[in-house]
């Protein structure tokens, strides 16, 4: 490592004479502060303050934009318009970022050389890697669809496929879940064949009760009437739904219980908040009222004219 050092050295001061080394700061000095150095790094630092500049403008834009998407009254129509205006909004961002780099970084290069044979060859590139990322093309255009049609936003809960969860991010690629356990689920938007969407404008709370058949059925459906229209007062509860809950009658005849039907229409995420008070009173009334709610009985058959054994002692 030394004798290299030496033999760079020794090939320098051949080179250079001593008097040029003397004045070789003071020429390097001279180079970086030559007026196209200069005005080449100033020309630079505008690009980039210049793109900061339009990357915050932009943004500043969209947030104003989804501002004014989704001043409403109405808290159904102002919920579906703050999930479109957030998931939209976010991917008008991304992509901005996207432009405005890519803008920045070809700018940059110009002040350096001739871009005009780089754009080619990335046309070339772009093509040649197009033909291997069918499936990112496929999800791209499905996520463009997803956003234009408005089939879910951010906040949604949707089922797709077997994977359930809340709608975290929507990009063109990729849409994120997650689930009641916290699992994060990323489904490529390509995958995409059938969405369920489970709070579309509004929920249901659908509670199937079940009791005794010795019960009158009449008098069960008047009490699940009266605690849903005590709901319906309740401070807390009443403001989350949109209709009054119905009792729309007798559901099934199961094995040991007779299921009488419950249904409210509720805001989009609250019927699960719906569905637990509805149950939680719904088993204190019944309580009160002496409403039997039956469970599983087992009767053991001995046969024809048997008895069952005698305990045995101890």
């Amino acid at each position: 490592m030394l004798a290299l050092q030496e033999s760079a050295t020794d090939s320098l001061l051949q080179v250079l004479s001593p008097a040029e080394l003397r004045t070789l700061p003071q020429r390097l000095w001279s180079f970086m502060s030559s007026e196209a150095v200069v005005f080449g790094a100033l020309r630079i630092l505008l690009i980039i303050a210049g793109a900061v500049v339009v990357y915050r403008v932009i943004k500043l834009v969209i947030g104003r934009w989804v501002g004014r998407a989704v001043d409403e009254e109405d808290p159904v129509v102002k919920r579906l318009r703050e999930q479109r205006a957030q998931t939209v909004g976010g991917l008008l961002a991304n992509v901005a970022l996207i432009a405005v780099v890519t803008i920045t970084i070809l700018t940059v290069a110009g002040e350096f050389m001739d871009i005009g044979p780089l754009l080619a060859s990335v046309g070339v590139l772009g093509l040649a890697v197009s033909f291997g990322a069918q499936s990112l093309v496929k999800d791209v255009i499905s996520g463009t669809f997803m956003l234009m049609e408005g089939q879910f936003g951010v906040g949604d809960v949707v089922r797709v496929s077997d994977v359930s969860g809340a709608v975290e991010k929507i990009t063109l690629r990729t849409t994120i879940l997650r689930d009641v356990e916290g699992i994060v689920h990323i489904v490529p938007n390509g995958e995409i064949t059938r969405v369920s969407n489970l709070t579309k404008q509004f929920s249901r709370a659908v509670l199937d009760m079940g009791v005794a058949y010795k019960e009158d059925v009449d008098h069960v459906m008047e009490v699940m009437r009266a605690v849903g229209e005590e709901l319906v007062r309740d401070p807390d509860f009443g403001p989350l739904l949109v209709d009054p809950p119905e009792v729309p009658g007798v559901q099934a005849f199961a094995d040991s219980a007779v299921v009488i039907r419950m249904v409210a229409k509720t805001l989009p995420l609250k019927q699960w908040d719906v569905a637990r008070e509805l149950r939680r009173r719904l088993k204190q009334r019944f309580d009160a009222e002496g409403i039997e709610i039956p469970f599983p009985h087992t009767t053991f058959y001995w046969g024809e004219g048997q008895r069952p054994p005698a305990p045995v002692e101890t």
